[in-house]
């Protein structure tokens, strides 16, 4: 695939050179006049912004009300140049030109970043955002892999994290987990609210799983991130506040593209690449020699006669010559291509953005690839002076075939085979199992669950469709003073077939009669929002006023479906609707509706003192009826000590602003039953022999929304305009947390819902932005980013604590802390497994009692670099993420550390060949036994590891080619870039021959990828 992109790259270069050998690179024209204005982002005129030709000498200034006028040349290469001091300049070619211009520019700061997309479509530059908010664009964002949205966002922000969802192999299709200043919640979900152009998206449930599917994936994979102009992220009280209800976890607002009044543009890239597994990651386990000396010693240190080891050689199995790689067997080269066609432009009150989009991937996880299409319509028209309305589309179809090996990749043993010895799919080993009353050996077929046939003879096909339609109408009713309609719908469904063969053990019964089962589920989810605000930008003088007003009326449904059953006379027609035997049926509907209102007012003095009022009123469906409405507001204040007159004509400090803000904010992300009395009925829950009910959960009219105060304190300093440092220090305390408490088992249940628990993040975020080098042809800029966060519990339910498996919740502790028995070590006379009890001392004997709070999983300080290096049209990017202290328990690494108790059917971690042998041994591993447990794999420190991690995320070459290059076949901007992705990660206490966290992150190896792009506008 990349040898054919890479020929089609040399064959376009080659046309296009020998078409300009015949085209001249530029024609002669006639002077015409160009008749525009100049406005910022608000629309606003801009005054003496400076207009050039440049193919003469005219220019020309922007008047009061930002108009201009000008002679330019009509060749077919005349462009204006429009300019204006604190702002982005644009380039318009004009050959085509007709009709009066208007041309928008986007204001920038010291660092050259653009104007800020905050809330309910306001604008603003960095020194007018009294809270915390965060924005990257583009630029940033078109080097990084475009399979899914959130993973771009991994290092890119400051306070953000991006983990695994799980550390073990459960899902190909990995879920992840983004926290915003860490976690807010108990059992809520402690995911961010995503925004797309003004509107919710729907993400799955409390953990972005998608209700009534069997396989996870998650929704924010079916965006396109080419289409995306910009990501805000909103992180405190007075930035969030105005989405209230669901704002404590922060926001993401994500702005896509549109177009702008000029000439049509048309953008198309390709990224074609290969990827393979690192091999620096992927967990180290014995091979056939080391695994058949340790299983012996285990076999014989229990005490057994090696004459029947179960691995001899016979008539099924060569087990001494066997030879197995099955991370061969589950891996290989993964493949991604990704292409993207945009046309642009507008003239005459009308403007477009269309753009379509594929992306196919194929993983390194044989038998899993992911497919997406997607098209996108960004239409605006000005029906009058004053009134414009538009249209956002965009429809996404996705399908994802998936396997998932789990741990057979690296637990299956290497003296096993795949394939028999005729090259059919092995289901059966065979081995000595016992001996006669003659002592002989006695061999018996066992079978083998062979994933490897499942992948090949299985499917689990999952289809989505996602529609967007985002209706606007924007009515200007006084200059600075707007009212919009918004109404938009966000529809997905999608749907889930999984059939499990009749010549594997999957489809098979128990005694091996082949069955064959299928299963079939569907989800359909549809949310409705409406928005009617109006939004005021006034300057009168050095006073200036802004903000919006509105109300938002919301609602989502969802309803599953599935169905299930076995019974296929062939695996030619594997739709559950030709099962012999239906065995399950069973479908959902779910409804809830919000109602809201806004209110956020914008107040500064001469670009000197700020003041920020937010508020919002939300009422909802899900909470209990005693409970429905909640007030949500913030507060904050900012000084720009920079434009005083002591320091503005200051050469050395270029920057320097003071803020403060407090607010509260709301977390809505539960079930919509939370509140409710459930009931299930079910034939197992028969009362006089006729089926019946049971309460599944406990009505709490009370249940209301979580709430979170915070505080936010910023300082940002800004030296000899090339040096930018922001420091932001938070204070979130969640009170009326949802938390499980015990109650009267005569209430047919254990525990209800109830909002009695609180609990704190407080932590400092820095960010260093320093453009180190600049010229003419040089620039080099590097900006750091770190954070820290400490979660702290505050009160429980009668203050008793609360074990979430490896976790305690105590008042006092970090919300994050392990609670295991502390590992010793082996004892050196015996081999036998230490731990420490409650009270330090060594014992032999594992007794959950000894259990003790210990580390805790917060990192003590993440975040993320990034560097650009250009010169004149080559340019080189990095991204490297890290991580510093915090821990991580393993359930993938105890797993594979049996110590012989699981030593005859799973292969073992290579750390195992550091075993106690002999007395006097200072070994790392206990001595190993075959089938015995002596409890060291019970789950305690020993599976501890340190996260502290740094990461190569991404680094890209690019080489933009001279724009007359190509001029005369009419392509104004073309480049080409090589990305790789993943390079390495460094964690601490790696070896070569053993397994540290780096093997354990996340259950799979990571991808390391090459991509190749082609990047042409015309």
């Amino acid at each position: 695939m990349v040898k054919l992109s890479f020929r089609v790259f040399l064959t376009f270069l080659l046309i296009l050179n020998l078409t300009s050998l015949n085209v001249s690179l530029a024609q002669s024209g006639q002077k015409k006049i160009i008749e525009g204005v100049v406005t910022d982002g608000n629309g606003d005129p801009l005054v003496s912004a400076t207009i050039t030709a440049n193919n003469s000498k005219s220019a020309a200034l922007s008047g009061t009300d930002g108009r201009f006028r000008i002679d330019v040349s009509t060749t077919k290469d005349a462009a204006l140049v429009i300019s204006s001091v604190g702002y982005n300049s644009r380039q318009l070619f004009v050959y085509d030109t007709t009709g009066f211009l208007t041309v928008m520019l986007t204001a920038k700061d010291e660092l050259g970043e653009e104007v800020v997309i905050m809330a309910y479509g306001q604008q603003k530059k960095k020194s007018e955002i009294v809270g915390s908010a965060y924005q990257v664009n583009a630029e940033r964002l078109k080097d990084l892999p475009m399979s899914r949205v959130d993973a771009l966002l991994d290092g890119q922000i400051p306070g953000l994290r991006v983990t695994p969802n799980t550390d073990d192999a459960s899902s190909t299709k990995q879920r992840l987990n983004i926290r915003i200043r860490g976690d807010g919640s108990f059992t809520a979900s402690n995911e961010p609210l995503w925004i797309v152009d003004g509107v919710p998206i729907y993400t799955g449930d409390r953990t972005n799983m998608i209700p009534g599917i069997q396989t996870s994936v998650t929704p924010l994979s079916y965006l396109n991130p080419s289409d995306i102009e910009s990501i805000t992220v909103l992180k405190d009280a007075s930035a969030a506040t105005i989405y209230g209800a669901n704002a404590s976890n922060g926001v993401i607002l994500i702005t896509t593209k549109a177009g702008k009044t000029g000439r049509p543009e048309f953008n198309f890239n390709i990224q074609s690449g290969i990827s393979m597994i690192n091999k620096n990651t992927l967990f180290k386990t014995l091979d056939a020699t080391q695994y058949m000396e340790l299983a012996k010693e285990a076999y014989v240190n229990a005490g057994k006669d090696l004459k029947t080891f179960p691995y001899n050689d016979n008539d099924l199995n060569t087990y001494s010559s066997t030879r197995t790689n099955w991370v061969d067997a589950f891996y290989g080269t993964g493949l991604v291509n990704n292409a993207t066609l945009s046309a642009s432009g507008g003239k005459k009150g009308f403007n477009y953005f269309l753009s379509g989009g594929y992306y196919n991937g194929q993983s390194t996880i044989k038998g899993n690839t992911q497919e997406r299409k997607t098209l996108m319509a960004n239409l605006g028209y000005d029906i009058t002076k004053r009134l414009n309305v538009g249209v956002i589309s965009q429809a996404s179809f996705n399908t994802n075939n998936t396997f998932n090996p789990g741990t057979d990749y690296v637990e299956n043993l290497p003296i096993f085979s795949p394939y028999n010895n005729d090259g059919s799919y092995r289901l059966y080993n065979k081995k000595i199992t016992g001996s006669d009353e003659n002592g002989i050996p006695t061999y018996s077929l066992v079978k083998f669950f062979n994933l490897v046939a499942r992948r090949e003879e299985n499917d689990d096909i999952q289809k989505a469709k996602i529609f967007d339609n985002n209706f606007k109408a924007t009515y200007r009713i006084l200059d600075g003073l707007t009212s919009t309609t918004q109404y938009g719908i966000n529809f997905s469904e999608v749907k889930q077939r999984i059939y499990a063969a009749r010549t594997n053990w999957s489809g098979m019964e128990t005694d091996g009669t082949p069955v064959g089962y299928a299963g079939s589920y569907y989800n359909k989810t549809v949310m409705k929002t409406f928005i009617e605000r109006v939004n005021f930008n006034k300057a009168i003088g050095r006073h200036s006023l802004s903000g919006v007003v509105g109300v938002e009326l919301k609602s989502q449904r969802y309803n599953t479906r599935s169905i299930s059953g076995g019974g296929f006379e062939d695996d030619t027609k594997r739709d559950v609707q030709y099962a012999a035997a239906i065995t399950t049926r069973d479908s959902s509907l779910r409804e809830r509706k919000d109602a809201s209102f806004i209110g956020q007012l914008g107040y500064n003095y001469d670009r000197r003192y700020y003041l920020q009022l937010s508020g919002r009123r939300d009422g909802s469906s899900a909470f209990g009826s005693e409970a429905r409405w909640g007030d949500f507001a913030s507060a904050g204040v900012s000084w720009d000590i920079k434009n005083e007159s002591i320091l503005n004509s200051s050469k050395v400090i270029s920057a320097l602003r003071l803020g403060a803000t407090y607010g509260n904010t709301g977390n809505s992300r539960l079930s919509n039953q939370e509140a409710y009395g459930i009931y299930s009925f079910s034939a197992d829950y028969n009362y006089g022999g006729m089926p019946g009910g049971i309460i599944s959960n406990i009505p709490n009219p009370l249940l209301r929304w979580e709430t979170a105060r915070q505080t936010n304190l910023k300082l940002e300093l800004g030296l000899w305009d090339r040096l930018n440092i922001l420091i932001e220090a938070y204070n979130k305390k969640t009170v009326q947390a949802i938390i499980d408490v015990p109650v009267s088992r005569a209430t047919g249940a254990t525990a209800a819902q109830s909002n009695t628990g609180e609990l704190q993040n407080k932590g400092i975020e820095a960010t260093i932005n320093w453009s180190i080098y600049k010229s003419e042809d040089i620039k080099w800029w590097l900006e750091l980013r770190a954070a820290h966060n400490e979660s702290k519990v505050l009160n429980l339910y009668n203050s008793n604590d609360r074990t979430r498996g490896n976790f305690i919740w105590r008042e006092g502790l970090d919300l994050n802390t392990y609670y295991l028995i502390r590992w010793a070590g082996v004892d050196p006379r015996d081999g036998a497994p230490l731990w420490y009890d409650a009270a330090g001392n060594i014992t032999r004997v594992y007794d959950i009692n000894n259990r003790v709070p210990g580390k805790s999983a917060n990192p003590a300080v993440f975040g993320g670099a990034s560097m650009g290096i250009s010169y004149k049209q080559f340019s080189l990017n990095t991204l490297v993420t890290y991580s510093i202290g915090g821990y991580q328990f393993s359930s993938f690494g105890r797993d594979m550390n049996s110590d012989g108790l699981n030593i005859e059917t799973d292969n073992q971690s290579v750390n195992q060949v550091d075993r106690w042998q002999q007395a006097g041994d200072l070994a790392l591993n206990p001595k190993p036994i075959w089938g015995v447990s002596t409890r060291s794999v019970m789950n305690s420190t020993r599976y501890l590891y340190n996260t502290t991690n740094f990461r190569l995320n991404n680094l890209a070459l690019r080489y933009r080619l001279p724009d007359w290059y190509f001029r005369s076949v009419g392509i104004r901007k073309s480049s080409v870039a090589i990305m790789a992705n993943n390079l390495f990660v460094v964690t601490p206490y790696d070896k070569t021959n053993r397994n540290s966290f780096k093997q354990v992150m996340s259950g799979y190896p990571q991808e390391t990828s090459f991509v190749l792009s082609i990047s042409v506008s015309f």
